[in-house]
């Protein structure tokens, strides 16, 4: 997704749920869930500078080559920290594919965010509105499943909020939009729920 603004992320990696994740996520949920918050934890401190552990919230521009030594150190990263908010699914048909979780984390006021200037570039603490009023003006090009959440988020006026609700979810939904092609060629998203969703083939 180049040139797009998206939320730090990436994929989970094979060493995300095995002995080292283990000992370096402070996590006490479900088996199933580690790897999911180690890749989270690990991608947000690789690519943005942010290490979200179990001392305090720190920030370095040295994400990615710091992430072991602290690991060394003894330092766990706290995946309690992280609400699980989503499940994306990219639709069927589409030529690549992805499983995708979403979750929120409330930071200290103050908290410095880095890049890592090869998948990451113009890192920037911005509001859901200002960031939706940057796409609808066409400044930024945000993809459909970022532009959903942020208009989520907008809905709270503090990350307390924001938190509260991920954390109120009975069950986190699965969200598998559908698509169909207008006579004009141009593709239309219908988001689960929407008129029309369950006649469109799956």
């Amino acid at each position: 997704m180049g040139g797009a603004h998206v939320f730090p992320g990436g994929g989970v990696d094979a060493g995300d749920g095995g002995a080292v994740a283990r000992s370096a996520v402070a996590w006490f949920g479900a088996d199933d869930e580690l790897a999911w918050r180690a890749a989270a934890l690990r991608e947000v401190a690789e690519e943005t500078g942010l290490f979200i552990t179990d001392r305090s919230f720190a920030s370095t521009t040295e994400g990615e080559a710091l992430f072991g030594e602290m690991v060394a150190d003894g330092v766990r990263f706290a995946a309690d920290r992280l609400e699980y908010l989503s499940n994306w699914v990219t639709p069927r048909g589409s030529p690549r594919r992805f499983d995708t979780r979403f979750f929120v984390a409330e930071v200290e006021d103050g908290t410095e965010g880095g890049a890592d200037e090869r998948e990451v570039f113009d890192p920037e603490w911005i509001t859901a509105e200002v960031a939706l009023e940057r796409a609808a003006t066409n400044q930024w090009y945000i993809e459909f499943p970022t532009l959903r959440h942020l208009e989520l988020i907008a809905r709270f006026d503090a990350p307390a909020g924001m938190m509260e609700y991920a954390r109120s979810l009975d069950e986190v939904p699965r969200i598998e939009p559908r698509m169909w092609m207008s006579e004009g060629g141009d593709w239309t998203i219908v988001m689960p729920g929407e008129a029309g969703y369950e006649s469109l083939p799956a």
